[in-house]
């Protein structure tokens, strides 16, 4: 299965960006340290990619797609949906913390750490119930031309989202910061 195979692809890049982020919680927590650059990049990532990206491709495309193979809205898809729901709820408050932080309030340092935190843990646990439990299931019950129209779809609506490059642009970023950050 192409499409699920790519988005099962961008969770494996999201789990390094995690991993980078908690080197960067580590640092907030330890000396209230942290290089505004890297973490504005991080926030544009979650909020570009994962959001407009990844979960467009799984809102407006999979789900969709799932439901009309007959799984059932109620249950994994709608968990899935909740969840994505509270991770903006968390980006939108990392983001507010984050802008407290770069105009001199070293006091938002811990509380940024911790929603942080709380994101990483909230998308992990999504991320592995995509992959294990929700993903499966569609690539059961898709066929090759589903999945072939979906993995079109895909291209689309990443091209539509984040444009030209962006995700190129990502996968740079990625590649830096993991030098600095994880190796």
């Amino acid at each position: 299965m192409k499409a699920i195979e790519q988005l099962k692809n961008e969770h494996e890049g999201i789990k390094i960006v995690f991993r980078i982020l908690r080197k960067m919680c580590d640092s907030l927590k330890s000396d209230q340290s942290l290089d505004t650059d890297h973490f504005e990049s991080i926030l544009e990532f979650f909020q570009i990619f994962v959001d407009k990206c990844h979960h467009g491709k799984e809102e407006d495309l999979l789900f969709p797609a799932m439901i009309q193979a007959g799984i059932p809205e109620q249950g994994p898809i709608e968990a899935m949906l909740t969840e994505h729901t509270t991770g903006r709820g968390h980006i939108k408050t990392i983001s507010q913390t984050f802008d407290r932080f770069k105009s001199g309030d070293t006091a938002a340092a811990a509380p940024l750490a911790h929603e942080c935190e709380q994101y990483i843990t909230l998308m992990l646990d999504h991320i592995y119930k995509e992959n294990n439990i929700l993903y499966p299931m569609g690539e059961s019950r898709f066929i090759k031309e589903t999945d072939d129209q979906l993995y079109l779809d895909f291209e689309t609506l990443e091209q539509e989202r984040i444009g030209t490059g962006k995700h190129e642009e990502f996968h740079e970023m990625i590649n830096q910061l993991t030098d600095i950050y994880i190796e």
